[in-house]
């Protein structure tokens, strides 16, 4: 009997393998690990979650019971790799392990959190489990700094300042989204950001 697929990871990459897997085959076993809750949700609205009042569990599109029980999945949530065994074909956590004729990586990208003094005080907002975590610091806080001035330090920046808090956006490059878009465009984007009140 085959062992199937284990996948490792439950965001938007490990939900289209898996539906591009069932599309072909209906019955080999499909495993996903992951270290969330393993709900669904669009990973963007994390960027208006402060101005629209919406909770963590607001974000949920399927619980992830619902997209097991659809495609057929065996699911782990809540639950930590410890170790990878390639020549045994072995993937471990501190409580169980899984057999697998073929693994996939599908853990996302994580925040970078720069390495200075306070930086056990910084959050991160790249996933529905993290705004769960900090949720309620974010809604109460008065004044918000935001390091990193891309696509979703902008847009954050944009959410604070319309939920009323005192924004402050700073990144190391001469102007936000310097490396996404053209002078003109930036420069921009910089002014409606001030007229806002964020202070860059």
């Amino acid at each position: 009997m085959s062992n199937g697929i284990v996948i490792i990871g439950s965001g938007f990459a490990a939900r289209q393998l898996v539906k591009n897997i069932r599309k072909q085959d209906a019955t080999i076993p499909l495993t996903l690990i992951a270290a969330d809750s393993m709900d669904e949700y669009n990973k963007p609205d994390l960027s208006h979650v402060i101005s629209q009042g919406q909770r963590a569990d607001d974000l949920t599109r399927q619980t992830a019971g619902e997209f097991a029980e659809q495609f057929n999945l065996h699911l782990f949530p809540q639950t930590w790799v410890t170790d990878i065994d390639a020549e045994a074909r072995v993937v471990k956590s501190q409580n169980n392990q899984w057999q697998y004729d073929k693994l996939v990586l599908a853990t996302g990208a994580s925040a970078f959190v720069p390495p200075v003094p306070g930086r056990e005080l910084m959050l991160t907002l790249n996933s529905q489990q993290e705004y769960r975590a900090c949720e309620t610091q974010l809604r109460d806080a008065r004044r918000v700094l935001i390091v990193g001035g891309g696509l979703i330090g902008s847009e954050l920046a944009m959410d604070f300042c319309r939920a009323g808090k005192a924004v402050t956006l700073i990144d190391n490059a001469a102007s936000i989204l310097a490396s996404l878009m053209p002078p003109e465009v930036s420069s921009r984007l910089q002014h409606r950001l001030t007229e806002m009140g964020v202070h860059l």
